[in-house]
C-alpha cells in the first residue's frame, strides 16, 4: 500500500468510503460482508476510512462502530466523519449531532472532520451560525484532530472560503475523476486547493462507478488497448489518474464488495499508470463525453423525493440506454425502464432533488424528456 505523510499521520493513498456498502436485498447494510472488507482493509494497509451523517440513511455511522471501533484498536485506523450543515437550525443543532455522531461512531474523537458538502446554499448556514467556530472548540479539546471540507461548489466560492479561513480549514475534498476534470470545473477547483497550499482528498474517483465500466463502447476500446499488456480495468485507469495527480493525500473508493477491496488494494500495491495510459484516457473521456448524457454520479443526495422516484436509477438507466444507441437486443428497453416505478409523469415539480443535487442537475426538466423518450421507444417497439 503506498501512504502519504499529513502531519503527524501517515495516511494509505487508498480510504475506504462508507456511502456505498454491501447491501442486503431489502436495502439494508449487509454487516457480516462489510466486517470482512473492514478486516481485508486493514490487514491490507488501509488506514483512512470516511463516513457521513446521513450516508445509508444514517447507519454507515453504526456500521463503523461494529466493524471498526469495536473489533480494532483505535490507534490502528484514521476515522473521518462529516457535519451536516443543511440539517442545523441553530449551534445547538451542530453540537448535538456531533455528539450524536461520536456515539453513533464509537469513538471519542474523529481524525478527520469535514463540513460536509460545502455549496453556495449550505456555506451561508455554516456563516451564520458559525459552525467553523463551534468545530474548533472541538479541536482544541482534541475530539477533531484535523478539520476540513468537503465541496460541491463553483470555484469562486472554494476560493472565497480559503482565502478567508485557510488557517482553520487544513484539507479539501473534492470530487475528482478523469471524466470531470473538464466535464464540470474539477480542474479549477483542484488548481485553487494548490494554489492555497491544501492537501486533497479525493471523492468519486469513479463517478459513482460509472468508470469502472465506461457506458461507451468506444471509449472502453480505446482503455482496453492502452491497458492490456499490464491487465489494466477500467477501474485501475480511473484510480490511477487521480492518485498521480500533485498534492492528492488520499483517493475515497466506495467499495460494495471484497472483489472490488481486492482489486483496488492490487492497483495499489502496483507501479501506478505510465503516460501512455494518461494519453489514453484523455482520447477516450472525449469520446465518453459525447455518448454520456447525464453527469449523475448515483450519490443518492436526491432520496427526499415525496413521489419515490428512483432518480439515480433512471438516469443510470438512461446512460446505459443511451450508450448503446437506444436499441437492446435482449430486451425492451421501455420495459426496463416501467419497472423502475414512478417516472417523470409523477414528478410534481417540488424541486427537493435539484435543491440536494451536488452535480447541479436540472433534474425536473430530465424526467419529463427522459418519460417522453421512452414513450418514443415504446412505440417503436424498444
Amino acid at each position: 500500500m503506498k501512504y502519504t505523510q499529513f502531519k503527524d499521520s501517515k495516511i494509505s493513498r487508498l480510504g475506504f468510503g462508507t456511502m456505498r456498502l454491501p447491501m442486503h436485498k431489502d436495502g439494508t447494510i449487509d454487516y457480516e460482508a462489510g466486517k470482512e472488507m473492514v478486516d481485508y482493509a486493514l490487514s491490507h494497509g488501509i488506514t483512512y476510512f470516511d463516513t457521513a451523517y446521513k450516508y445509508h440513511a444514517g447507519e454507515a455511522e453504526n456500521f463503523c462502530r461494529a466493524a471498526l471501533s469495536k473489533r480494532y484498536p483505535r490507534e490502528t485506523f484514521y476515522l473521518a466523519d462529516k457535519m451536516p450543515a443543511w440539517l442545523c437550525k441553530t449551534q445547538q443543532d451542530v453540537k448535538d449531532i456531533f455528539e450524536d455522531q461520536l456515539k453513533k461512531c464509537g469513538v471519542d474523537y474523529f481524525d478527520f472532520y469535514l463540513l460536509h458538502n460545502v455549496d453556495e446554499e449550505v456555506w451561508p448556514v455554516i456563516s451564520k451560525l458559525d459552525v467553523i467556530s463551534i468545530l474548533k472548540e472541538e479541536l482544541a479539546k482534541g475530539r477533531i484532530r484535523h478539520l476540513g471540507f468537503s465541496v460541491h461548489c463553483e470555484p469562486a466560492l472554494l476560493r472565497e472560503i480559503l482565502e478567508n479561513h485557510s488557517d482553520d480549514l487544513e484539507f479539501v475534498q473534492i470530487q475528482l475523476n478523469y471524466m470531470d476534470w473538464d466535464y464540470i470545473n474539477a480542474k479549477e477547483l483542484y488548481q485553487i486547493c494548490r494554489e492555497y497550499n491544501k492537501p486533497i482528498i479525493v471523492m468519486e474517483p469513479l463517478r459513482g462507478g460509472m468508470l469502472s465500466n465506461p457506458l461507451s463502447e468506444r471509449s472502453r476500446k480505446i482503455l482496453d488497448k492502452a491497458g492490456e499488456d499490464r491487465g489494466l480495468s477500467y477501474t485501475d485507469f480511473a484510480l490511477g489518474y487521480v492518485d498521480g495527480l500533485d498534492g492528492v493525500v488520499c483517493t475515497l473508493s466506495g467499495m460494495s464488495s471484497l472483489k472490488q477491496m481486492q482489486e483496488n488494494v492490487d492497483f495499489y500495491n502496483s507501479g501506478g499508470l505510465e503516460k501512455r495510459h494518461l494519453g489514453a484516457i484523455r482520447e477516450a473521456v472525449s469520446v465518453l463525453r459525447s455518448d454520456i448524457l447525464i453527469p449523475c454520479t448515483g450519490c443518492g443526495y436526491c432520496f427526499e423525493c415525496p413521489q419515490e422516484i428512483q432518480i439515480p436509477k433512471i438516469f443510470s438507466g438512461y446512460n446505459e440506454a443511451a450508450a448503446k444507441g437506444f436499441h437492446y437486443i435482449w430486451g425492451s428497453l421501455s420495459g426496463i425502464y416501467k419497472k423502475l416505478g414512478p417516472n417523470g409523469k409523477d414528478c410534481i415539480g417540488c424541486g427537493n432533488c435539484e435543491s440536494h443535487c451536488p452535480q447541479k442537475i436540472k433534474i425536473i426538466d430530465l424526467l419529463k424528456q427522459i418519460d417522453d423518450k421512452y414513450k418514443e421507444l415504446e412505440k417503436a417497439g424498444e
